[in-house]
């Protein structure tokens, strides 16, 4: 495995010109980062994540990941995350990559697979495990793409179906069907988070939400919480203030301009949340940003 760590590190350096660096390899995205970072506030979307040199911590809800080269981590749905970053103690770059999930290529190694037992519960829409020598084999396939763009259009997807068949075969296998599954939990749960995403100015009912996602109120409260680790109020929460922060750093807006285009009607309210989240008020928040950036 360290052999084949070695030569994936080689070919990220090579490629990644960028900190985050996309690719012609459809869904597959380089990281390579020199120093580690404080925590960046993001949404992840569905994906595979390897570290291939340093580590990550990504923090959900209460929940904490630690990961590095002995770990992977698997996303299976919308979540607003904390995400850090930390170099090896040799100096060289943090080394990572992220590949999308491709349902279209889960269906097709699903249909070839037994069929398995859908849990009572979703699991979590972010979950771990050891990092496998089959996967890292066709993984690292992938990246010699890179170096090879005229097999590119008939490899990738040959290569995706080994990838899934062994991640279906392992512990996250059950989330994987729960990700592929158009009547899963966690599809009636990606129905509410889509609604939270695209209207998280607006009130929310959670009667509503849970009308959309097909559930009772009493088991869309579980079921929500069991996928992303919070509630429906801590997720939207979530979503508003890493919007706020955009919204203070991209384009300039005063907290209180920045808290009424999220949907805080109270500006109190506003700076405590952001301060909970963020570790400052909104204001020291956008200077110490700025002055980074700078």
């Amino acid at each position: 495995m360290r052999e084949r760590l070695a030569t994936m590190c080689d070919i990220v350096e090579r490629h990644a010109v960028e900190e985050r660096q996309p690719t012609p390899v459809e869904g597959l995205t380089l990281f390579r980062m020199r120093t580690s970072l404080h925590p960046l506030h993001v949404l992840y979307y569905p994906r595979l994540c390897i570290i291939l040199h340093g580590s990550k911590s990504v923090s959900l809800g209460d929940a904490a990941f630690d990961i590095d080269p002995r770990t992977f981590f698997l996303v299976a749905a919308d979540l607003p995350v904390a995400s850090r970053v930390f170099v090896a103690s040799d100096g060289r770059p943090h080394l990572a990559l992220t590949l999308d999930l491709d349902r279209v290529v889960l269906a097709q190694v699903l249909r070839h697979l037994p069929a398995r037992a859908v849990p009572g519960l979703p699991p979590a829409g972010l979950v771990t495990a050891p990092m496998r020598l089959e996967l890292l084999e066709p993984l690292g396939r992938l990246l010699a793409l890179l170096d090879r763009p005229d097999e590119l259009d008939f490899l990738r997807p040959l290569i995706l179906q080994e990838l899934y068949f062994h991640l279906l075969r392992s512990p996250l296998g059950d989330t994987l069907v729960q990700f592929a599954m158009g009547g899963s939990r966690l599809s009636q749960i990606g129905r509410a988070t889509d609604w939270i995403k695209a209207r998280y100015a607006e009130p929310v009912s959670i009667e509503a939400l849970a009308e959309l996602a097909g559930m009772s109120v009493t088991s869309f409260h579980r079921h929500f919480k069991a996928v992303t680790l919070m509630t429906p109020l801590q997720y939207r929460t979530q979503i508003r203030l890493q919007e706020a922060r955009r919204l203070l750093l991209a384009e300039r807006l005063s907290a209180g301009a920045a808290g009424l285009a999220v949907g805080y009607d109270s500006q109190s309210q506003f700076s405590r949340d952001y301060k909970r989240m963020f570790g400052t008020p909104p204001a020291s928040d956008t200077a110490r940003l700025v002055a980074a950036q700078a």
